[in-house]
């Protein structure tokens, strides 16, 4: 109700500052110039008095924007402003009547006169009771009630005669006015809730819309460009960084997907420390979720928001990750330990959009593919018995695991390089089984990380 009130205020401070009020007032300019036109022709020595009968709602037309731009407070009595305006008008009207009256002077003067004028009093009710802003009809209704109750007690005043032959038109012009003001009032109230209604769809549709697109997005969607000229499509350079939890298929639990889904929440907030645009920039992107997995990029899409290296910030990244994962594993209090494992590995990364239906934006690139073999290296018996010596060295039973490209090792800054454990495929080991990396034909070495 009270956003209501609040629109039909706005509507009757519109309609006090834009045509309808100039119309009116126009009309009232013109009506005193005929009259005192007409008073002239007929002799009456109180023409003059009517070019004012009309001063006081000609003065509310004209004062009241000026008033609302000096004051703006003024704004919020519009409707009373409004209803001002119109009984103002019927007043107006019968001083009007007065004047012409009192300049006749005979009998059959003053009757044909009353002959000429019986058309307008249902006209003149009519326009006076016909527009309100009051967001009760029934409020309106008194209001109405009290217009035609002043009107007939002034032409009562005025003339007892001329009221008896004009009963008619008063009861016509109290109908009439009743008619058109609820139909004003039922057309005010119908489009105001139809914008609302659209409002909130529309409302709700872009809040369903920002869980598909980014914001950045959003903006330029509605400033009128197309979805896929929104997030850059060029092939570019990045760290794809991609998490798995160990031995998730073992893990049983009645809110397991809680579990992951918790795990998730917390690395998407780390990606999206710092977003925003004009440039695009966040810590990391989100490329996906793959049920107990998340894949992530740094430096593409978007730029990283730290001033150090690529490297160091995507081991950076990682390493929060860790701890928020630890945090997710500490609260879901499984009977056993939880540990997740991630690869990491530099190359191109090109964006694109699905060809058809839903447009979702994927990332495709050797980066992603080569961060996942690196993930998997775990899985080979070699690579885990040097892990596994290694967690025992650090007297660690379960443990996280961080597994990095030789190119992101070379390019980190000391305090990094120096928690990571160098392999190399030249090795002994490894070159009895002819081992080589799957989709990093030129990796010698690579590098990992064993963290409680």
């Amino acid at each position: 109700m009270a956003e209501f009130k609040n629109a039909l205020r706005d509507e009757a401070s519109r309609a006090l500052t834009s045509w309808p009020a100039r119309i009116a007032g126009i009309l009232f300019i013109i009506s005193s110039l005929i009259t005192y036109a007409d008073a002239i022709s007929r002799g009456n020595p109180f023409a003059s008095y009517t070019l004012l009968a009309y001063a006081v709602p000609i003065l509310i037309i004209v004062l009241y924007p000026v008033c609302i731009l000096i004051v703006s407070a003024v704004e919020k009595y519009s409707v009373i402003v409004m209803d001002l305006l119109c009984i103002s008008g019927i007043i107006g009207f019968c001083l009007t009547l007065q004047i012409i009256f009192s300049g006749v002077g005979t009998e059959s003067e003053l009757d044909g006169l009353f002959l000429e004028l019986q058309g307008q009093i249902a006209f003149v009710l009519t326009l006076g009771t016909a527009f309100s802003f009051h967001s009760s009809f029934r409020f309106t209704l008194e209001r109405n009630i009290l217009f035609i109750a002043t009107s007939i007690a002034v032409l009562y005043r005025l003339n007892p005669e001329f009221l008896i032959l004009n009963a008619l038109p008063v009861i016509e012009g109290c109908f009439l006015g009743a008619i058109v003001s609820w139909v004003f009032y039922d057309g005010i109230r119908t489009r105001f809730y139809l914008k609302s209604t659209d409002a909130d769809t529309r409302q709700h549709l872009y809040n369903q819309l920002s869980k598909l697109v980014y914001s950045h997005q959003l903006e330029r969607i509605k400033l009128g460009d197309e979805l896929e000229d929104t997030m850059p499509l060029k092939e570019g350079k990045a760290i794809c960084n991609v998490f798995d939890v160990q031995k998730s298929g073992e893990i049983r639990h009645e809110r397991t997907q809680d579990f992951f889904i918790g795990v998730f929440k917390v690395f998407l907030d780390i990606c999206m420390k710092g977003y925003g645009h004009n440039p695009l920039r966040s810590r990391a992107f989100r490329l996906k979720e793959t049920g107990d997995g998340f894949i992530s990029s740094i430096g593409y899409p978007f730029l990283p928001i730290e001033s150090q290296s690529l490297a160091d910030s995507a081991v950076s990244a990682a390493l929060d990750m860790f701890e928020v994962f630890n945090e997710e594993v500490r609260k879901f209090d499984y009977s056993k330990p939880i540990k997740g494992a991630m690869g990491l590995a530099y190359n191109s990364i090109q964006g694109t959009f699905q060809s058809g239906g839903i447009r979702a934006y994927d990332l495709f690139g050797d980066a992603i593919i080569q961060a996942a073999k690196y993930e998997e290296l775990r899985k080979n018996p070699l690579v885990w018995e040097l892990i596994t010596d290694r967690a025992k060295e650090l007297e660690l039973e379960h443990f996280n695991l961080m597994i990095i490209q030789e190119v992101i090792y070379n390019s980190l800054s000391p305090e990094y390089r120096d928690i990571f454990i160098e392999v190399d495929f030249s090795s002994k080991r490894f070159a009895e089984q002819n081992f080589q990396m799957l989709y990093d034909n030129d990796a010698k070495f690579f590098y990992f990380h064993v963290l409680a």
